[in-house]
């Protein structure tokens, strides 16, 4: 699983372009979200960094060193964790770098959850 974890690629340059042009695409459905919650680019970077700050604990064999708070956000995939998103969720695939960087990470995020488990049972 270690193996599968490390090939997968997480170290692509972030989707910029994809998420100002999903800004742009959906003006209408971002102005209604408060300030606050309207930073998809932040929030898409917090949620990829929650997935490689764990898996940099497992790769070091710290896993019991994880706090609990990052593993109960990687329990939520992205359009979970960040609801106010949930109007893109069925077009990302329109936005081919935003859509490989969220699989590739929400696979990592699914192994790592297996891993994590399994390791709690041995």
């Amino acid at each position: 699983m270690i193996q599968k974890l490390t090939s997968i690629e997480l170290d692509n340059p972030f989707p910029y372009r994809d998420t100002d042009r999903i800004q742009v695409d959906f003006r209408s459905d971002f102005m209604k979200l408060a300030d606050d919650k309207n930073s998809l680019t932040g929030d898409f970077n917090t949620y990829c960094m929650n997935i490689v700050g764990t898996l940099s604990y497992v790769l070091a064999g710290q896993t019991g060193d994880i706090p609990q708070k990052q593993i109960e956000k990687l329990q939520l995939s992205f359009f979970s964790w960040f609801q106010q998103y949930k109007f893109i969720e069925d077009r990302i695939s329109d936005y081919e770098a935003f859509s490989r960087e969220y699989k590739n990470f929400d696979e990592a995020r699914m192994l790592l959850l297996k891993y994590l488990s399994k390791r709690k049972r041995d």
